[in-house]
């Protein structure tokens, strides 16, 4: 049943899921369809795993078209091919929008290049210019999962896209093959890139220090502590949420601490209460609580690269509290949580 192709969705699978300006942590997720199945990243699991676990669910696809003709409201559990899947792994979160579009390979990522531009207000305007020539279309933010299924399915009635640019969220490609998606994928990329503002480096010293006294720890990556070096990102951060993922794993928006003392730990508890993970001390570095998952740190990397990449001038679009509700209590994104918790020890 297995297609013969599916081992080379695997490696490319692995390689774009190693490479933090495109993905981070469990984040995106890649498919392929052959004989009426869709073999589509297991929701939870890292597409960095994939040549070393078994990462992919087969779904029948005719049930999951059908499910969402028919406005299920789950039209993915029962199209699972049990039989095939002896681990009982959940399908991706976007797999209705995989079945819904007509290519064979379907690439979801969220690039670092695409997102700084999709998180702006003139981020349509921006991406028209510099997809000229494509067949794209632009997707405002809405849920990920069936509501961002139902957004495109009216998007594709205007005209067909071999590249998605979802708001706040961003990248889908697809092909007939995988060359073809691949190929796509690298020149979306080429034109959507943009200059890399360098940041100074975090005074980890200080950081270390601060992080004893607050019951925090400094992130992992080096580079992310240029969120603190640079006054103008810090502040975009602390205004809110910027995409999906930053929600699930960081909480909303960033913290600014104001000192290390009594009142960086009254701003410790307070964000607490917000479920808010992404401590900011300005001309130190990045903080987390200490029982924060590995997902956590890939997420303050992917900040600090779209922030590299937005220009001063830029007026940003931020999730709204409603739109971080719905992610915070969003039954699929708890359970993504815990399987984060389960990788690597934690």
């Amino acid at each position: 049943m297995r297609p013969t192709d599916l081992e080379a969705l695997e490696r490319f699978s692995a390689a774009i899921g190693r490479e933090p300006a495109q993905v981070q942590a469990a984040g995106g997720n890649t498919s392929l369809k052959a004989e009426g199945i869709l073999w589509v990243k297991a929701s939870g699991f890292w597409l960095a795993d994939a040549e070393t676990r078994d990462i992919f669910v087969p779904v029948r696809l005719d049930r999951i078209l059908g499910g969402i003709a028919r406005d299920l409201a789950d039209p993915v559990s029962a199209a699972v091919v049990g039989e095939a899947n002896p681990m009982g792994l959940r399908p991706s979160i976007e797999t209705t929008l995989h079945a819904l579009l007509p290519h064979r390979v379907v690439v979801h990522t969220h690039s670092v290049r695409t997102i700084a531009l999709a998180i702006r207000e003139d981020a349509e305007a921006l991406v028209a210019s510099r997809l000229h020539g494509l067949r794209w279309a632009f997707i405002p933010y809405c849920k990920p999962g069936l509501p961002l299924t139902r957004r495109t399915a009216e998007a594709l009635r205007q005209r067909p896209a071999d590249v998605l640019i979802l708001g706040n969220h961003g990248l889908v490609v697809g092909g007939d093959s995988l060359g073809e998606a691949e190929s796509l994928l690298e020149e979306v990329e080429r034109r959507l890139d943009a200059p890399a503002e360098p940041a100074a480096a975090g005074d980890l010293t200080a950081l270390a220090a601060a992080a004893a006294g607050l019951n925090l720890r400094p992130v992992r990556h080096e580079r992310a502590h240029g969120l603190a070096m640079n006054e103008r990102w810090a502040a975009w951060c602390s205004r809110g949420s910027l995409y999906p993922d930053h929600v699930i794993f960081l909480g909303p928006g960033a913290v600014l601490l104001p000192d290390t003392g009594e009142a960086g730990r009254v701003a410790v508890a307070a964000a607490a209460q917000r479920a808010s993970k992404l401590f900011i001390l300005p001309g130190a570095g990045v903080l987390v609580p200490t029982d924060t998952t590995p997902s956590a740190d890939e997420l303050a990397l992917c900040l600090a690269l779209v922030m590299e990449r937005v220009p001063a001038d830029a007026k940003l679009r931020y999730l709204t509290a409603e739109d971080e509700a719905e992610l915070l209590s969003w039954d699929a994104e708890k359970y993504r949580q815990a399987l984060a918790q389960a990788r690597q020890g934690g």
